[in-house]
């Protein structure tokens, strides 16, 4: 008999996910596997960390958003052992989901986690945390997030800019200064938005340049946005970040396997969507190959 731990959030879906739990079990509960549920709940006194030290799952599935994946991978990469991760997307905007053939719907979902098909995928390590697809800093880090859903998928990238551009005044009070250490070069600056990413789509919005084959490179893309000298070259910069045209003087654009990050400002960070905490000193690095997640291998081009 193996074992699966299924881990709900009942808060992300709407609520559906409380509803749809005994529909998960049953379908879950296949392929000689025992299944124990840990609900993600404020009530809930029991720590994460205590089911998976106490069991050795063959296979962990986290029902929820981004958030809860997250949470998820933390908690499996200080066991001793690692077990097949699978991820149902029930959050709002759900960005890792699009990096692989993954399925919002429970069935497909459930089917998919069933076949037993996994990649091997790669992870960021900020300082003691990891992150699956971006980790990230500014005022406009928090855009994406902040901008209506009902916006963003019918005007796309037009919302994301208009809604960047009515922060102006708080994103040009944000700016902090950074000095970045890569294994190829030192450089430093003032900065209003960071991201180390390693993503096709951050909070909803599609990364044209990106494909899966850059997903599984071994490297993450670290962007940086430097604060104008005008305020008139605010457009320019969001045109250049809408177009993926890196060569604009204010973005600095990297493919980076490692980095030290040294800030002297109170800068926040956000991973996955999820407060990062603001360290003055970040060591960054990857961990290729650091999961096996379950996906649709027929899909992957």
């Amino acid at each position: 008999m193996k074992k699966r731990l299924l881990i709900i959030n009942s808060i992300t879906g709407g609520g559906r996910n409380k509803a749809r739990a005994f529909d998960l079990i049953n379908r879950l509960s296949v392929n000689d596997y025992a299944v124990t549920v840990f609900p993600v709940s404020t009530d809930n006194q029991i720590e994460l960390a205590d089911y998976l030290k106490d069991n050795q799952y063959d296979s962990v599935v986290c029902v929820g958003g981004d958030g809860t994946l997250n949470r998820t991978v933390n908690e499996v990469m200080k066991t001793s052992y690692r077990p097949v991760i699978g991820y149902i997307p029930s959050g709002t905007c759900n960005d890792f989901s699009k990096n692989l053939p993954l399925s919002t719907d429970f069935y497909q979902a459930c089917k998919i986690i069933n076949n037993g098909k996994t990649v091997s995928y790669d992870l960021g390590r900020f300082n003691d945390q990891y992150f699956m697809y971006v980790a990230s800093f500014g005022s406009i880090s928090s855009v994406s997030y902040n901008t209506d859903q009902q916006s963003k998928n019918f005007l796309g990238y037009a919302a994301y800019a208009a809604y960047a551009l009515s922060m102006l005044p708080e994103i040009l009070s944000a700016k902090c200064h950074l000095r970045v250490e890569t294994d190829e070069e030192t450089f430093e600056g003032d900065y209003l938005f960071g991201a180390i990413a390693n993503s096709l789509s951050v909070a909803g919005v599609k990364i044209n340049t990106m494909s899966y084959e850059d997903l599984m490179d071994g490297e993450f893309e670290l962007l940086l946005v430097k604060c104008p000298e005008h305020i008139q070259d605010v457009g320019s910069i969001a045109i250049a970040l809408l177009n993926s045209e890196f060569d604009n003087p204010y973005l600095e654009f990297r493919k980076i396997k490692r980095a030290h990050i040294y800030t002297t400002a109170n800068t926040e960070w956000t991973l996955d969507g999820e407060y990062g905490g603001n360290p003055e000193e970040i060591t960054f690095e990857i961990r290729e190959k650091a999961i096996d997640i379950a996906v649709d291998t027929r899909r992957i081009k």
